[in-house]
């Protein structure tokens, strides 16, 4: 008996045969101008074709290399450095990723809700505030609110500096503060915004 391939299943064979030789990927929370934990291993993570060597560096330092898994995951952690930058990351695979502009400094995991919500803009003083808000050694990434049966592994969503253009829609609480530790202990801030008024 002879198969005969449909329209529509033959797109499906060809999918399935350019997805066995996907470009590798980081998890989205790895974007420019993002910030990394200070003094700590660095763990950096994402996907690539099962079986497929991935390798990271941060600026000339020596690679870690590690392999997909069968469902193409990867995992690597690089050797903690000290506070400061800016550095540049590379992921090398079947492709080569590169991203700029990173520091090192203290993440803040913000989460709560409507009181962490709370933006910038709203504030006491917003526009005050907003305007002095040159302040690049703080950085913000908001997650975005979505609903799921199940956990996700993405999100659309990327790191900004903190200046008078993107200020506005930070998290007031995690702003103020990272202003005053920044301030205080001479280290750059990064904020992970992942809050939800009423939940």
């Amino acid at each position: 008996m002879r198969l005969r391939l449909t329209p529509i299943l033959s797109l499906a064979v060809l999918a399935t045969g350019l997805s066995a030789y996907a470009d590798a990927k980081l998890a989205n929370i790895f974007t420019d101008h993002m910030v990394l934990q200070r003094d700590q291993k660095l763990p950096v993570w994402g996907w690539a074709t099962a079986g497929e060597k991935v390798s990271v560096q941060i600026d000339d330092k020596a690679a870690v290399a590690t392999t997909a898994d069968a469902n193409g995951k990867w995992r690597i952690e690089l050797p903690a450095m000290p506070t400061g930058g800016t550095h540049t990351l590379t992921v090398k695979a079947n492709n080569t990723i590169t991203l700029s502009d990173i520091l090192l400094g203290d993440v803040w995991l913000c989460s709560g809700q409507s009181n962490m919500e709370w933006v910038v803009a709203n504030s006491l003083n917003a526009q005050q505030e907003i305007a002095a808000a040159n302040l690049p050694n703080i950085r913000h990434i908001k997650i975005p609110l979505t609903t799921a049966s199940t956990p996700k592994d993405t999100f659309t969503a990327s790191w900004q500096n903190c200046a008078p253009q993107t200020v506005g829609g930070f998290t007031a609480a995690g702003f103020f503060m990272a202003r005053k530790l920044s301030q205080d202990l001479g280290v750059p801030i990064g904020l992970i915004n992942s809050s939800w008024g009423g939940t």
